[in-house]
């Protein structure tokens, strides 16, 4: 691959022999994606930005230490996971470090995804000053106590300049050899500009919204100044008029495509709607390919994402599935010029139920980039076809069906 997907990106680059494609891709794509945006209200459009795709978990943490190492002022984390291995401690220490050296640190983690963590670990957080909220704690014995709801987001913000959101939880098996991690396929990004005023925006909100301390704005909202040029919208799962940005992202997108839908996604189980867009974008000829895990954290997800298959492949969908390690990735780019990266599962929990935070990219020199990781996962990755999926023993399409039935209801 000519171009690292560590490197940063500070502005749109002319893709050589495309130019005139790109532009035409741009005068149909754009407005149209925009408009609809537009009319349901979702979001706003961020510009000025310079992002760093960031795919393996050796660099990842390398650079959230290295940003946590650099603060000044405010720490801000908020994590689904936030495990009490190897990992989880040394990022713990040096929020610890932080917060007793006077800056303001505050974490939100979610009470299940972080169920197996270590209590110690918290309190000596909590010891150095680290201000802490655990998200929907688990008392069955309280009649709303909000099992199914859970924050599902990854997002790190550093002096209100720097943020971090994708879907790399804090804990070992994301890590590689470097961390003697376990080297899941995920992906983050790092963005400094305007846009990180949005990512603060939702960490704050669900601060106060779950009881935390009143904090100094001025602290956390520093007035940013333009690092690169590109464009980008921040967007939740749920809106504040039942609209759900993440979810009407996706689905105008795919509808406005004209060329290529190249997805990858861990836990990959879409309702109609977003299938039956798929499906008529197969049909008028856009080339669409989804690469989903051959190995799975959570097999029940795996199967039911299986049951599906034989529908994609009739409609042209070409599927494959990533076999070098556990696939966690949640990304997609679409016309190589739309792309998200975030924390949100094309899933019913995800849209549904959890806390999620995805950023929306509208820029060609990403795309680009995200369509080189992509085809760089497809070689890891075992093409399915109707012939050799056919071959399934009858046991084997039983467990999808009740899988799938099963993860519906969830």
């Amino acid at each position: 691959m000519n171009n690292n997907p560590e490197s940063l990106i500070k502005s749109k680059r002319p893709i050589k022999g495309k130019n005139s494609f790109n532009r035409l891709k741009n005068r149909f794509f754009l407005p149209h994606f925009i408009k609809e945006m537009k009319r349901m209200g979702i979001g706003g459009i961020s510009g000025g930005n310079s992002l760093r795709l960031i795919t393996r978990g050796d660099d990842f943490f390398d650079a959230v230490i290295s940003a946590i190492d650099s603060a000044r002022k405010s720490i801000n984390l908020e994590t689904y996971i936030f495990r009490s291995d190897e990992v989880g401690w040394i990022i713990a220490e040096k929020l610890a470090e932080k917060a007793s050296q006077g800056l303001e640190v505050n974490v939100i983690y979610d009470a299940f995804g972080s169920i197996a963590a270590s209590k110690i670990m918290f309190d000596m957080m909590r010891s150095a000053g680290v201000e802490i909220i655990e998200y929907h704690p688990i008392v069955p014995w309280k009649r709303y106590w909000g099992i199914s709801f859970r924050d599902h987001r990854k997002i790190l913000i550093i002096d209100g300049e720097k943020a971090f959101l994708g879907g790399i939880n804090i804990g070992k098996e994301y890590a590689g050899p470097k961390y003697e991690g376990g080297n899941w396929r995920d992906t983050h990004l790092c963005i400094e500009g305007p846009a990180v005023r949005d990512v603060q925006f939702f960490f704050m909100e669900n601060w106060y919204r779950n009881g935390g301390a009143v904090l100094n704005s001025r602290l956390y909202f520093p007035h940013l100044d333009k690092k690169g040029n590109i464009l980008l919208m921040i967007l939740c799962t749920k809106g504040r008029k039942k609209v759900k940005p993440v979810y009407e992202s996706y689905i105008s997108a795919i509808a406005n495509a004209r060329s290529s839908i190249y997805i990858t996604n861990a836990y990959f189980i879409p309702d109609g709607r977003i299938y039956r867009s798929l499906v008529k974008a197969a049909e008028r000829g856009v080339d669409v390919k989804i690469i989903l895990p051959g190995k799975s954290d959570i097999p029940v997800v795996k199967y039911a994402s299986r049951y599906l298959y034989k529908r994609y492949l009739r409609h042209g969908i070409k599927i494959f599935e990533y076999q070098e390690s556990i696939l966690h990735a949640k990304t997609a780019v679409i016309d190589g010029l739309w792309a998200t990266v975030g924390s949100s599962n094309l899933d019913r929990r995800s849209f549904r139920r959890n806390l999620e935070i995805n950023a929306v990219v509208l820029d060609q020199g990403f795309g680009q980039i995200m369509e080189e990781v992509f085809f760089e996962d497809l070689n890891k990755s075992l093409e399915i076809t109707l012939e050799n999926f056919g071959k399934r023993r009858p046991f084997e399409f039983f467990l999808e069906w009740l899988c799938y039935r099963f993860r519906n209801i969830l």
